[in-house]
């Protein structure tokens, strides 16, 4: 018999601690209801990185505070243990607005971004 996961062996149990762990991990980011201009402006850039990607809103609680917009929202940042940089935006609720990554080879021009949003927006 499968267990709720469907991929384990009979007889195969999970441990509550390793099933909260789980469920945690694959917690969504509760999601914003509106966005600023700013926040559109912002998004429009990041978009447009090569490489962007949209991120899964469970890493948006693992960001770290990097720097807030003119319009209170907050540029949050979170590398992964393979290095790869993810970024999100939060408002100021800290609900997300909006998360995405790009691979290594894209670091310049996301770099780049982030320069010019903290430059223009901040």
């Amino acid at each position: 018999m499968l267990n709720s996961f469907g991929a384990f062996e009979q007889g195969f149990r999970v441990s509550e601690k390793a099933l909260d762990y789980l469920m945690k991990w694959n917690t969504e980011a509760e999601i914003a209801s509106s966005i600023s201009q700013t926040s559109q402006q912002v998004i429009e850039i990041l978009v447009n990185v090569p490489g962007m990607t949209m991120a899964h809103s469970r890493d948006f609680k693992r960001a770290t505070p990097l720097f807030t917009l003119k319009d209170r929202t907050l540029v949050k940042i979170y590398i992964n243990p393979a290095q790869v940089k993810h970024i999100f935006l939060a408002d100021s609720n800290n609900k997300m607005i909006f998360g995405g990554y790009v691979g290594w080879i894209h670091n310049e021009k996301f770099n780049e971004a982030m320069d010019n949003i903290k430059k223009h927006f901040s």
